[in-house]
């Protein structure tokens, strides 16, 4: 998952990726290994080469509030509309997880036509919801799973078959 998180007026890009149970995250290309275990009354505990730290996470939209000594710190979804084409289309046209979750929300149903960017179910990962999209535009052909399912790393989400002017 591609994130960027906002300091000082400055955005800098974030990777998360699951690596077992723990989590990798890459800071503007520089690899850090991270532990996150749920705390109690919602909290996480997260373990990085930093320290220890207790942190809240709160949803807004495209945004992601996390409360972290003292302080709130950004994390912004990318914005489909202006991502790198590349990225777009690395998934082609059958989204799969990218890490372990549960499906908050199926928007799609079989049949359906979908645009690139389109959003077609939201992932919860780590107290984070996410807006996964279309990478193409297409019809919804096959969906995996259903609202309230708990998911693996690279299971299989939505099938789409890819419109005719998509691959044009």
């Amino acid at each position: 998952m591609h994130l960027n998180f906002r300091a000082d007026d400055e955005d800098v890009a974030i990777e998360v990726q699951p690596d077992g149970c723990d989590w990798r995250l890459k800071i503007d290309g520089q690899e850090v290994p991270l532990e996150a275990v749920p705390d109690r009354n919602g909290a996480w505990l997260v373990e990085t080469h930093q320290g220890r730290r207790r942190l809240w996470v709160a949803v807004r939209g495209d945004e992601r509030l996390i409360f972290c000594d003292g302080k709130v710190h950004t994390l912004l979804l990318p914005d489909p509309e202006h991502a790198d084409e590349a990225e777009q289309t690395q998934g082609g046209p059958n989204m799969v997880a990218d890490m372990p979750g549960k499906v908050v929300q199926v928007q799609v149903a079989v049949g359906q036509a979908v645009a690139a960017g389109e959003v077609m179910l939201i992932l919860e990962s780590m107290k984070m919801e996410t807006e996964l999209v279309a990478a193409v535009a297409g019809t919804v052909e096959t969906i995996h799973v259903q609202d309230g399912q708990i998911v693996s790393q690279g299971d299989a989400l939505v099938d789409l078959s890819e419109s005719p002017a998509a691959t044009a």
